[in-house]
């Protein structure tokens, strides 16, 4: 599958347990989960959501519709009633440049 890169954010934007959402397409929220950066689509699985307009505990991201958790290093759901991953994209620095691969696993 193609990769695109897609400039983020500077690093010192994003410090551990926050989270940045990125217009474009598709909408991608990038997160700092203990100092490990992450990027997923900015859509629930379950009900097409906005995910970052819910609460973000610094480690799961509870969709605001129906209150499913996901996990943003991996994507999976973790309660329901989402049953479905939401697309994870890796993540690389660039200097202070947080980039994301969008198109990835």
């Amino acid at each position: 599958m193609t990769t695109r890169r897609v400039r983020a954010c500077a690093l010192q934007e994003i410090p551990p347990g926050t989270a940045i959402p990125i217009d474009g397409l598709p909408p991608l929220v990038v997160f700092n989960v203990e100092g490990e950066l992450c990027a997923m689509d900015d859509v629930c699985s379950h009900a097409f959501a906005v995910l970052s307009e819910g609460h973000f505990d610094g480690t799961a991201i509870e969709c605001p519709l129906h209150m499913s958790r996901f996990d943003p290093r991996t994507g999976d759901p973790l309660c329901g009633p989402a049953t479905e991953p939401v697309r994870t994209h890796p993540v690389e620095l660039d200097g202070e440049d947080v980039i994301v691969h969008v198109g990835g696993r």
